[in-house]
């Protein structure tokens, strides 16, 4: 290499050292930007050119300075892979605790309120009851107690039919939820599969695409947290001997997921949720381009995704809408094994209407007095009904349980006597009305759910509040330590991750100075070889 070609040498170094400048000013600026991968500046030295024919032995054959190769980002797919599958895990127990929390907002009322030591108010009023009934006894079954205990049970009726309210339009909330996080989900995928499209071009041109890059990045982040997703990369022949990269996104969860193609390369699903008709099925349709354009790799992906498919944020909310507990079906726990331990909004509300039917069931039938011919005694007859307008009690529940038609207008009363030929002052029946307070029996779940495979639970009226108070305390309780965890799994996996792809100040510090001496240091020999030729020069004249 003659003098001349030192200058080059030179020059590819000053270059060199220019871009690292530039490729560390671009990290410390981005040190603060969401989802920003730090850059690295790629060089290899340039090999001599091949020998010529004069060449001799004795010559000495040095490389011809650095060339920058490109840049790129550090990135470990491991660690993505691992992020991705925490962020989902998160999702799913973060949405699950927020149900639960908003049950608990309506439900700690009910009961005994959580950290309170008063009785919830539907407790007080079966208490109040109780009382009403024990004073009449105590008063030999003054009729006086007729209205007083009237008055009492319409407003525990009162009281079932708000609460029940309340679980309906939490249920409402939740279909709002659940729409809105299939049209989020959507419009990640749309914009996934457009930088899928911008990356590609940006490939034919040679551009890597860092930026673009990063921002699909953030986009798979943001969509682990609604589905456990699996991310593929491979290389797709485009023609010309000229080969892009191309980004698939499947379901990981599932037998079949596999099948359930999310992105593909430049064609994009779209996600869908039903109604509470179908169960809130989630299904996914097939995969087109922006142009509205079918995959013709995968031509039949529109499915409905079937139970275990899905996992995160979206799956723990439809469980919220769609989980019955005991109260679940064969046919659910065919479809799902694991149906009868999910407890949602269905559960609670039919855990309130098995309260409400056994209750007003042993009520009604304690009030149906017969007499030697098996006919209703004058004043006997259901207390509760399913309407304010009927006496009719079939199909109770907490939504609809009312004080009877006949009770409200006083053609029915409660009953004192079990003998309607005792005589005056026996308080007999009105002593069952009062057992029945401290009565253990069976809430049966096919009373409210006629299909339902769950098992009776055995206890009192009070027990059985108790019991759907504890139920939901402990599923709060459970799934917030695994929140808990899942949040520590991910902080570490954050640290870990950010460490290779996040900026340190120290290092590009390190590098500053690396590339300003390189630089420097070229500039000065670009000067003494400048300083040797003008001595040549001179030396010859």
């Amino acid at each position: 290499m003659g003098t001349f070609g030192s200058f080059t040498t030179v020059r590819l170094g000053i270059y060199s050292a220019q871009k690292g400048l530039d490729v560390t000013g671009n990290n410390i600026t981005n040190i603060n930007t969401e989802g920003y991968t730090r850059q690295r500046l790629n060089q290899v030295s340039l090999i001599p050119s091949s020998v010529d024919r004069y060449s001799s032995t004795y010559n000495t054959r040095i490389g011809q300075g650095s060339v920058v190769a490109g840049i790129t980002q550090l990135r470990d797919p491991g660690l993505d892979i691992s992020y991705r599958k925490a962020s989902s895990d998160l999702g799913s127990a973060n949405s699950k605790l927020e149900g639960l929390n908003s049950l608990a907002d309506i439900l700690d009322e009910v009961g005994k309120g959580d950290l309170e030591q008063d009785d919830g108010v539907i407790l007080s009023q079966l208490n109040d009851i109780r009382d009403l009934i024990s004073q009449a006894i105590a008063s030999g079954g003054s009729s006086t107690y007729n209205d007083l205990i009237r008055s009492s049970a319409q407003s525990l009726a009162t009281l079932f039919n708000s609460y029940a309210d309340k679980l309906t339009k939490l249920q409402g909330t939740y279909e709002k939820k659940l729409n809105q996080q299939v049209d989020e989900i959507n419009d990640k995928l749309t914009q996934i599969r457009d930088l899928n499209l911008s990356i590609r071009d940006a490939d034919l041109r040679g551009d890597p695409a860092l930026e673009l890059r990063d921002q699909r990045n953030l986009l798979l982040d943001e969509l682990s947290q609604y589905m456990d997703i699996d991310v593929t990369y491979s290389m797709e022949n485009v023609g010309a001997n000229t080969q892009v990269e191309k980004l698939t996104i499947t379901l990981a969860s599932g037998i079949g997921h596999k099948d359930h193609v999310l992105v593909d390369g430049l064609y994009a699903t779209t996600v869908s949720a039903g109604d509470a008709a179908n169960g809130y099925q989630i299904s996914i349709s097939d995969l087109v381009d922006d142009k509205g354009n079918e995959d013709p790799n995968i031509p039949n992906n529109g499915m409905g995704l079937a139970e275990g498919d899905l996992y995160g944020s979206l799956q723990s909310i439809r469980d919220i809408l769609t989980g019955e507990g005991q109260y679940a079906s064969q046919a659910d726990i065919d479809k799902n094994k694991d149906a009868a331990t999910i407890r949602g909004i269905p559960y609670y509300q039919k855990a309130l209407d098995s309260l409400a039917y056994e209750f007003a069931t042993a009520m009604n039938t304690l009030n149906n007095v017969l007499d030697a011919d098996g006919n209703l005694v004058k004043g006997a007859g259901n207390l509760f009904s399913t309407g304010s307008n009927t006496d009719d009690a079939a199909g109770i529940t907490a939504s609809n349980i009312s004080v009877s038609y006949s009770w409200a207008n006083q053609k029915v009363s409660i009953q004192t006597s079990a003998d309607p030929n005792a005589p005056s002052g026996d308080t007999s029946r009105l002593s069952e009305f009062l057992a029945l307070f401290d009565k253990k029996i069976d809430f049966e779940p096919s009373h409210v759910q006629g299909d339902a495979e769950g098992d009776a639970f055995n206890g009192t009226f009070e027990e059985m509040l108790l019991k759907i108070q504890s139920t939901l305390g402990e599923d709060q309780m459970s799934t917030d330590a695994i929140l808990n965890n899942y949040a520590v799994t991910i902080g570490d996996l954050y640290v870990d991750r950010e460490g290779v792809t996040g900026v340190d100040l120290n290092d590009e510090a390190a590098n500053l100075m690396t590339y300003q001496k390189a630089y420097a240091a070229a500039c000065r020999l670009m000067t003494t070889l400048e300083e040797a030729l003008d001595s040549l020069i001179n030396s010859m004249m």
